[in-house]
């Protein structure tokens, strides 16, 4: 078996442009003998199937050893002959020496395969460069088109032209100019633009200047004017020249109008202004292609410059920059354009100097924000002050008159309206009734200790469930006590529901509630204090007698105040999502000389319906 294989060669010139048409011959090394292909009986031509797998021809333009238009060349080379006596290997002359020649021109080349069974994709097929000493890829060569061959313009003012750069070599052109010049004239230069890079084709725009003469002229489009690039002979050179025929017309008679910025705008010095607007002719339409001169003065002064051109439909824009040493005042925008058949425009402006940002003015008001940031202070201070001040000194500092029911100052002494004398810091004990100071912890008559403030409402339903299950406890033993065995919680349900002292947990509440707000009155029992319209005495279980409600009693305006409770029955923060009830405060009577005893048996009569602080 005859194992062949691949030789993928590329030729270049010294420029590493590929050369087409070159011709690869190939010999066994270290011999001389050409390359045979034993499938067409050791012929130097592969066989009619081979090349008809190539598509090339076995000579001529498409030979099967020459080059493309790529530079590349496929050729097959007999590399292996495997036998029965070879196996598993083979006799292997993979070795050639590569002879390349272009016209006179010739190159050495060598290429070596892997011997048999190394068969892989990178063994079968094996990449060869080869460069020759030549150039064959041409030079530049450059030629120019105008984009529009006539063109109409107006006098002295700027127009744009455009020049389509071609190169029609195979090398790139470099450091490639093109100028205009006005009727032929190398001297009359009115447009150049440097420095290009051509590969293929360029659009170039040319900003040429204004052309004063009225009537026709020739403009003269040049592509390297210098003749700095060699372009191979006269023939590449007498392309690089084409003309635009001009009719320059004088400007029509018309007037500018500035659209920003808008008269008085402010601008703060050392930024920049655009400024936009219209060039018009008497009939209001646009003038395009005139050249205007943008210029911030103050008086005569110039302070700033720039310029722009009109589009086709007259609108121009433009920027100016304010320059940073410009003082605050009033100054004036002025765009003049470069003909005097059109009219001038103007617009005053306002510039300010740059400053820190509480310099600066406040839109609308019209002062510094500084000054505005100060009253805005004072403002919120005046506010907060006249809320605290109600807070800590208004209607939360007022009391209720036990005597008369006058609304009075807290630290009064006397009432101003009854003149009955009042004893301060004083409360009635909840669970024991003596009189003692409100700032105490602890009863010093029955030791009982004192919950003070709000409370949160669930600390407060879990305190008062804890006293309601205490009381259903006792009546839970007296059912059993009764009925002589002990009851399930349904039989005792059952049983208590009957009782004139049944009450549910809601309704212990609600009696707690209405003990602040409406009075309260001593069990019977156990003289603990009940609400008014309590039934059960909430401390023993007692069945309640009714009893006239408590009189008196001072109530505070605005903020709570302190209530001095025992730690039993205890005043709820208030239904939910409603405002806390107002805090009943007993105001104390001063026992008159010579009547303290009977103030002291008038004391034991309100302990029943006295207030808690």
């Amino acid at each position: 078996m005859f194992l062949l294989r691949w030789l993928r060669a590329s030729v270049i010139d010294s420029t590493g442009f590929p050369v087409s048409g070159a011709t690869i011959w190939s010999t066994l090394s270290p011999s001389t003998t050409t390359a045979q292909y034993p499938d067409n009986g050791l012929s130097t031509t592969p066989s009619a199937r081979t090349l008809a797998y190539l598509g090339k021809a076995a000579s001529g333009a498409n030979a099967w050893n020459r080059t493309d238009s790529n530079g590349l060349a496929m050729i097959p080379l007999y590399t292996d002959l495997i036998t029965t006596a070879s196996l598993p290997n083979a006799e292997s002359f993979g070795n050639y020496q590569l002879t390349v020649a272009f016209g006179a021109t010739t190159g050495p080349g060598g290429v070596g395969f892997d011997p048999y069974p190394a068969i892989n994709a990178d063994d079968n097929t094996k990449q060869v460069m080869v460069s020759l000493p030549i150039q064959v890829r041409t030079g530049p060569d450059l030629t120019v088109q105008p984009a529009s061959a006539t063109m109409t313009v107006l006098q002295n003012q700027p127009f744009t032209a455009y020049a389509l750069i071609s190169n029609q070599g195979q090398t790139t052109a470099t450091a490639v100019s093109v100028g205009a010049y006005l009727d032929g004239n190398r001297a009359s230069e009115v447009a150049r633009v440097n420095g290009l890079t051509v590969v293929t084709s360029l659009n170039q725009t040319l900003n040429v200047a204004g052309i004063g003469a009225l009537g026709s002229h020739t403009l003269e489009l040049i592509v390297d004017p210098d003749n700095t690039i060699n372009e191979g002979g006269a023939a590449q050179e007498s392309n690089n020249f084409a003309n635009i025929t001009l009719t320059v017309q004088p400007p029509p008679a018309g007037f500018t109008a500035i659209l920003t910025p808008s008269s008085g705008q402010s601008v703060v010095s050392g930024n920049s202004l655009g400024v936009t607007g219209y060039v018009r002719d008497s009939g209001s339409n646009g003038i395009g292609g005139v050249v205007l001169n943008i210029e911030l003065r103050s008086g005569a002064t110039v302070l700033a410059t720039n310029s722009t051109m009109s589009a086709s439909d007259g609108f121009f824009i433009g920027t100016i920059t304010v320059p940073q040493t410009t003082q605050d005042g009033s100054y004036t925008i002025v765009v003049t354009p470069a003909t005097t058949l059109i009219q001038p425009d103007t617009r005053t402006i306002s510039v300010q100097r740059s400053s820190s940002f509480l310099f600066q003015k406040v839109p609308v008001l019209g002062i510094e924000w500084w000054l505005f940031l100060v009253i805005l202070a004072a403002a919120a201070a005046v506010a907060i002050g006249v809320s605290l001040y109600w807070k800590v000194y208004g209607l939360g500092k007022m009391v209720e008159c036990g005597e008369c029911g006058a609304f009075i100052p807290e630290d009064a002494t006397t009432c101003p309206k009854c003149g009955v004398e009042f004893e301060r810091d004083m409360a009635k004990c909840s669970n024991c009734q003596a009189w003692i100071p409100v700032d105490v912890k602890q009863c010093p008559e029955c030791g009982v200790e004192f919950a003070t403030g709000q409370l949160e409402m669930a600390d407060y339903k879990e305190k008062m469930r804890l006293q309601y299950d205490e009381v259903i406890a006792r009546f839970k033993q007296e059912a059993s006590r009764q009925l002589g065995r002990s009851l399930s919680e349904t039989e005792f349900q059952e049983w208590w529901r009957k009782q004139p002292t049944f009450l549910t947990f809601e309704d212990w509440l609600r009696e707690e509630e209405e003990m602040r707000k409406m009075g309260s009155k001593p069990c019977p029992t156990c003289g603990t204090l009940n609400s008014v319209t309590a039934t059960v005495c909430h401390k023993c279980g007692s069945l309640m007698r009714d009893q006239r409600p408590p009189s008196g009693g001072a109530v505070v305006a605005g903020a709570p105040a302190r209530r001095i409770q025992a730690r039993g029955p205890m005043s709820p923060p208030g239904p939910t999502n409603a405002p806390a009830p107002i805090v009943q405060k007993r105001v104390i009577k001063k026992p008159i000389e010579g009547k303290e005893g009977e103030s002291s048996e008038g004391q034991n009569d309100e302990n029943a319906s006295s207030d808690d602080l």
